[in-house]
């Protein structure tokens, strides 16, 4: 009986420092557990982060991607006075239209003139 009881007291001891192991373990995973769950929540905000600079780089690359279109359609030429092409073109256009409206408006006063000239000399 005394063997019996001796083999049981040691399988006690042993289940005892078992379970103790096991308490140390479960603490270190909890803490691991506690630690990982940290580490997720890091990872979501630097999904959400990172989200938000792809769109970001989206929009400068459509932005880059216009520019040539912007570039040539004249945003700057420094040979012309800092103006674009089709600004100049525009610019030309009114000035010929304005040239063409002070010919007439000279060649209608310059009419009136000579028919006042004539009418005064006789």
């Amino acid at each position: 009986m005394k063997e019996v009881m001796s083999s049981l007291m040691d399988k006690q001891d042993r289940l005892i420092m078992e379970n103790t192991d096991l308490k140390l373990r479960l603490t270190e995973c909890v803490k691991v557990s506690a630690i990982n769950q940290g580490l997720k929540e890091e990872i979501q905000e630097l999904k959400k982060q990172n989200d938000v600079l792809k769109a970001t780089c989206q929009d400068y690359e459509s932005s880059l991607r216009s520019l040539p279109v912007k570039v040539q359609d004249g945003i700057v030429d420094r040979a012309e006075c800092g103006l674009g092409e089709n600004k100049l073109k525009e610019l030309r256009n009114k000035w010929k239209q304005d040239q063409e409206e002070e010919k007439v408006k000279f060649s209608d006063c310059k009419e009136t003139n000579s028919g006042e000239d004539e009418s005064r000399s006789n």
